[in-house]
């Protein structure tokens, strides 16, 4: 644990590859202490069909699912939040015309009871 899922929409501009945005976010996950290395992982997924509100124009959005094992206190996960966050929106370039785009991060945790988990060695 973690799982982070950056969702970005086609018409997002990036200063940095997703893999750099990937490695970035995932260095922040790893400085908050919460983690160990190898059990935090991260993917970006390009959202090509989307609707932001419903009048016509180049709107854009970042949204970001933080799912991690319960148990953390509300102020850890603010902070887990707040630190995505900052990464992404570091990694995000305004649009020519003007336009912004709306960086979001949702932490949700999933239940430790239930949370299955197996490791499968290479054969």
């Amino acid at each position: 644990m973690p799982h982070l899922v950056i969702e970005i929409t086609e018409n997002v501009r990036l200063t940095r590859s997703h893999d750099e945005l990937l490695d970035e976010a995932n260095a922040a996950l790893l400085a908050s202490g919460q983690f160990q290395e190898p059990a935090i992982k991260s993917r970006c997924v390009t959202l090509n069909a989307y609707r932001v509100g419903v009048e016509p124009g180049e709107r854009a959005f970042v949204h970001a699912t933080l799912s991690i094992l319960d148990g953390r206190d509300l102020a850890v996960r603010k902070a887990l939040g707040d630190a995505v966050c900052e990464v992404i929106a570091e990694a995000v370039r305004p649009g020519a015309d003007g336009g912004t785009v709306d960086v979001t991060v949702d932490v949700v945790e999933m239940e430790r009871a239930s949370f299955a988990k197996k490791v499968v060695a290479a054969r």
